[in-house]
């Protein structure tokens, strides 16, 4: 049997394994540790080489690369260093966010504070009162069985200048409480009263500047009396805080507390434009005197020239920026121009159906006026006198004041179509210009 078995030679020479897998021990905790920490020294190896690594290649870059794409670089480093990091960065679990809620603190007022509120106010009003004084016009007439007899009226004055040589105090008046009388008194305090003379006055805009003499006021008045501070009323705004002082209710030296409650309107007047505003102080006939802020500073002259029918309740005011010039002009007595026309504004939309991008229109020519002479017309626009190109009533009175008396201009204006024009033209006037009527 044996002989009879026939055995490949593959297998008698190859070693026959049955199991060919080898079994692995199983990992301890030692390994584990061990595994963590080869895992640690890799991540601080790595860290250390790159940064070494963008050190020694910072210098080079820079050079390379601008301002802005070096902060582009940056950026980009910090997000591949928390990218290369964050294997070995515990996960930290976001906290819900605590609603802070804000505490006010709230002040209660007192009376004793109320009180103290207006104390301060009175304050600055009798800062206020020391350049505030009493006018009294006197006219003579004679009853029916001719008796002479006197008539007064009473208004209050604000010193608004002192000479040069502390001789003449000049007080700046409202003209129709002082036109055509025969005698005006200034009271100072109840131990000096003096006599006043008119210096100038303005009949458009109701202002009158009388003054009186320094050598007839008592020591005591020299000492105590004060010089009005003409502030800005530009930048007031509605709300803003103001003290009436004069005669604002029609008793000499009172006071009302209020605010400005609107300064959107203005005035035309020959050759100009003025600015008001109103407060909530109400109105007297009767009464007068300036409107001043918390600083003490006059900011507007409380006027009845230019009131109207939508603030009759309340009183209206001039504000005081847009006729500081004409109140030196006055003081000085010096002559001032005048064109005579009366003006408005051009709104975008009037400009453009008159087919002009600026200028004045001119709604009125008064008779026996330069403007008149020279051929203005009412409806014609006021493009430029001289160089200067016209876009308000304001600028043209500035450009007017800036000449003399008998100085003549150059106009140029747009004639619309009227009754005479077939066709709107632009004319060149040539106007000698007058000096200005009272």
């Amino acid at each position: 049997m044996p002989n009879d078995k026939k055995i490949s030679p593959i297998v008698d020479e190859r070693e026959f394994k049955f199991i060919q897998e080898q079994i692995i021990p199983k990992k301890t905790w030692k390994h584990v540790v061990k595994s963590v920490i080869k895992t640690i020294m890799l991540a601080i190896l790595f860290g250390i080489v790159s940064s070494v690594v963008i050190c020694v290649a910072y210098p080079y870059v820079k050079d390379v690369i601008g301002d802005e794409d070096e902060r582009k670089l940056t950026a980009f480093t910090k997000h591949l260093t928390l990218i290369r990091v964050a294997p070995i960065v515990p996960t930290v679990k976001e906290e819900t966010p605590v609603n802070i809620v804000p505490v006010e603190n709230k002040a209660t007022l007192t009376i004793a504070d109320y009180k103290e509120l207006y104390k301060e106010l009175d304050a600055i009003a009798d800062e206020a009162n020391r350049f505030v004084v009493s006018v009294t016009s006197i006219i003579n007439s004679v009853d029916w069985l001719q008796n002479p007899f006197e008539t007064s009226d009473i208004t209050s004055g604000i010193i608004i200048q002192e000479s040069v040589d502390k001789k003449t105090l000049f007080i700046l008046v409202r003209y129709s409480k002082i036109k055509e009388v025969n005698k005006i008194r200034v009271t100072f305090d109840s131990d000096n009263v003096v006599e006043a003379k008119l210096a100038n006055y303005d009949s458009k805009l109701d202002l009158a500047i009388i003054k009186v003499d320094e050598s007839e006021l008592s020591p005591k008045v020299k000492h105590t009396f004060k010089v009005a501070t003409l502030g800005e009323s530009i930048s007031c705004s509605a709300g803003d805080p103001i003290i009436a002082v004069g005669n604002p209710n029609g008793y000499p030296y009172s006071r009302e507390y209020g605010i400005i409650t609107g300064k959107t309107t203005s005035a035309y007047i020959t050759d100009n434009r003025v600015d008001l505003f109103n407060t909530d102080v109400t109105d007297n006939s009767n009464g007068d005197g300036v409107i001043i802020n918390l600083r003490g500073e006059v900011i507007g002259i409380i006027t009845h020239k230019f009131k109207s029918d939508l603030n009759a309740n309340i009183s209206t005011v001039l504000s005081i920026s847009r006729i500081k010039s004409i109140i030196e002009d006055l003081i000085t007595g010096i002559d001032r121009t005048y064109l005579g026309i009366r003006g408005a504004d051009l709104t975008s939309e009037i400009a453009s159906s008159l087919g002009v991008g600026n200028g004045v229109y001119v709604n009125e020519v008064e008779t026996e006026s330069p403007a008149l002479e020279a051929g203005l017309q009412t409806g014609d626009v006021i493009l430029k006198i001289d160089d200067n190109t016209i876009i308000s009533m304001a600028q043209l009175n500035t450009i007017i004041s800036s000449y003399q008396p008998k100085d003549e201009i150059v106009i140029v204006v747009k004639r619309t179509i009227n009754a005479t024009e077939e066709e709107d033209r632009e004319l060149t006037l040539h106007v000698q210009l007058h000096k200005k009527k009272n």
